[in-house]
């Protein structure tokens, strides 16, 4: 599958996470999902309205002629709000509890994996929480739905925080948090521009 591909299914299984749209049964799953969208939006809202009383601070400072160095400060102050909320966002999926940290790989893993054979590569700091009868319980799922359920670990560790790497003979494809949250950043980084200067992307 194309690395294009790979990620808009990536793209479309975080949107359908956080609107928490997920059958009956999974009622777990749903509970991680609802928790995890609560502390993003208090995030995102804190950093909007630290950016707001900034904005309008800078706007009672400025004049005319500044006009042009209030907004290179204010832009400078968001990326470092928005730095600030995706490193603590990667925190805290990282330091889940483990028992909410393998519900999300799991599901990761179920909604990623293409053919079922193949390798995983994880985190030095999960060798403890997905080991092989992690990876056995996914393969049942795997089955279950039709796919070859022979996923593996690799043996080798990657250099990510949390999530996962997955690995054929021809494609190596990053499911770490970080490359997760990154295909989120220009999107929540549009939205406070829109807040600080009024502009619709």
């Amino acid at each position: 599958m194309a690395l294009e591909g790979i990620l808009e299914k990536i793209a479309k299984n975080a949107e359908e996470n956080v609107r928490g749209v997920k059958e009956e049964g999974h009622l777990k799953r749903q509970e991680i999902i609802s928790k995890a969208e609560s502390q993003a939006k208090e995030i995102g809202e804190r950093i909007v309205r630290e950016a707001e009383e900034k904005a309008e601070l800078e706007r009672r400072r400025a004049s005319v002629s500044a006009e042009l160095e209030r907004r290179k400060e204010v832009l400078k102050e968001k990326q470092k709000l928005m730095e600030d909320c995706f490193r603590e966002a990667l925190e805290e999926l990282v330091n889940l509890p483990d028992e909410e940290y393998g519900a999300v790989i799991g599901e990761m893993l179920l909604n990623l994996v293409w053919s079922g054979e193949e390798r995983v590569l994880i985190s030095p700091d999960d060798e403890k929480r997905i080991d092989g009868e992690f990876i056995d319980r996914i393969n049942g799922e795997l089955k279950k739905t039709g796919k070859k359920g022979e996923l593996k670990l690799d043996g080798t560790l990657a250099s990510i925080r949390g999530g996962f790497v997955l690995r054929t003979e021809d494609v190596e494809v990053d499911c770490s948090f970080g490359t997760l949250l990154s295909h989120l950043k220009d999107e929540l980084q549009s939205e406070v521009a829109g807040i600080l200067f009024g502009e619709k992307k």
